[in-house]
C-alpha cells in the first residue's frame, strides 16, 4: 500500500561555544527545501515544526539523504557548518519518528592573512517523519457528512461517509487531499485536523461490490439483492419508465431528511438514481418525483448496504431495475 512520509524540521538545539545567535540552517532533501532564520542563543532549544515536504514510497522502509547546511551570520564573519546524513524510515510505524543531525560550526576569523577563532559551536538538527496511508476515507459519523474546504472555490462543502480521497500534505493544521470519487472528484480539498493534531480521515476500508436492487412499480417494493423488501412510494404524475439506472454516490446533505433524522440518522443521505434530473432513492413520507422508501425506521438499513458499494466507474454505488 502506498503511503505518504510527511518531513518536518522539529527543533533546534545550539550548544557547545556561542559564535553568535542569528541562524540561518538550509535543509535540501530529494529536491524539497526550507530555509528558516531566526535568532537563537547557545544553551537553548527552539520549536519549529516546519515543513520539509512529502514522499511517497510503496516500499517497506524510506532511505534518502539530507543536506544540512547551517550560517551564523555576522556583519563581517558568516560561519559556516554542513553535514550530509541518511534517513531512514520504516513506513509500517505510524507514530512520529525522528532523526537527528549534529552540525559543528568552528569559528573562522581572518584579517590580511592574519587567521583566529578556536570556539566550536554544536547544533543539533531534529527531523520529524509521520507515516500516512496515501489512500484514506471519509469517515462515517453522525449524519454520515464531514464539512472540507474546496481549495479551488473557497468553499465549504459536505463529503458522504467512506468517498476515497489520495493524502497530499499537512499544513497549517489542516490535511489537504485530492478526492477521487464522487461529485468532487480530482478536486483539491482541506479539513483542520482534530485539536490532538489527529486526523479526520480513516484507513483500511474496503468497498464492496456494486449493489443491485430492483423497484417494482406495482408493488411498490424496494428489493436489494440479499432479498429483504422494503416499501416505497413514487409519484403517480411521474412514473417510472422500466429499465436499469445506476444509483450514484451520494452528492450532498439533503435537507428534506432532517424531519425523519429521529427515526433514521441518516435520513439526509440521498442517492441520485441516473446521472442526471433529480430523481433520488431516499426515505420519507411521500414521494415528489423520486423512489422514497416509507419505512423511515429501516433506512438505515438501505445506507448500509449502499455506502460502501462501488461500481467501477467512480461515480456510482451500484443499479437499480425498474420493473412492472
Amino acid at each position: 500500500m502506498a503511503k505518504s512520509i510527511q518531513l518536518k524540521l522539529s527543533k533546534i538545539k545550539y550548544s557547545g561555544d556561542s559564535i553568535g545567535d542569528d541562524i540561518r540552517v538550509e535543509i535540501e532533501v530529494l529536491s524539497k527545501f526550507l530555509r528558516i532564520d531566526k535568532t537563537i542563543k547557545v544553551g537553548t532549544t527552539v520549536e519549529i515544526n516546519k515543513d520539509i515536504g512529502g514522499f511517497e514510497t510503496d516500499q517497506k522502509s524510506f532511505k534518502t539523504n539530507a543536506r544540512i547546511t547551517i550560517f551564523e551570520k555576522d556583519v563581517l564573519f558568516n560561519d559556516i557548518g554542513s553535514i550530509e546524513g541518511d534517513i531512514k524510515i520504516d513506513t509500517s510505524i505510524t507514530k512520529p519518528q525522528q532523526v537527528i543531525y549534529k552540525v559543528e560550526i568552528k569559528e573562522t576569523r581572518s584579517v590580511l592573512g592574519k587567521v583566529w577563532g578556536k570556539k566550536t559551536a554544536i547544533f543539533e538538527i531534529t527531523l520529524e517523519a509521520n507515516v500516512v496511508n496515501v489512500i484514506k476515507y471519509i469517515p462515517d459519523k453522525g449524519d454520515g457528512w464531514l464539512k472540507v474546504q474546496i481549495e479551488n472555490t473557497k468553499t465549504t462543502e459536505s463529503l458522504p461517509a467512506y468517498l476515497k480521497v489520495k493524502v497530499e500534505y499537512i499544513k497549517n493544521k489542516r490535511e489537504y487531499f485530492t478526492i477521487l470519487e464522487g461529485a468532487y472528484r480530482n478536486k483539491l480539498a482541506s479539513v483542520k485536523l482534530k485539536k490532538d493534531g489527529a486526523s479526520h480521515l480513516i484507513s483500511n476500508i474496503q468497498h464492496k461490490p456494486e449493489v443491485r436492487a430492483t423497484y417494482s412499480i406495482s408493488k411498490k417494493t424496494l428489493t436489494l439483492v440479499d432479498g429483504k423488501i422494503y416499501s416505497a412510494a413514487d409519484y403517480k404524475n411521474e412514473l417510472w419508465k422500466k429499465g436499469l439506472y445506476d444509483i450514484e454516490i451520494p452528492d450532498y446533505p439533503h435537507s428534506g431528511g432532517v424531519r425523519y433524522e429521529k427515526q433514521a440518522p441518516k435520513a439526509k443521505t440521498w442517492f441520485r438514481i441516473g446521472h442526471g434530473g433529480e430523481k433520488y432513492l431516499h426515505t420519507g413520507a411521500v414521494s415528489r418525483g423520486c423512489l422514497t422508501v416509507t419505512e423511515t425506521i429501516r433506512w438505515d438499513k438501505i445506507y448500509d448496504a449502499l455506502i460502501r458499494a462501488r461500481k467501477p466507474d467512480f461515480m456510482s454505488v451500484g443499479v437499480l431495475e425498474v420493473i412492472d
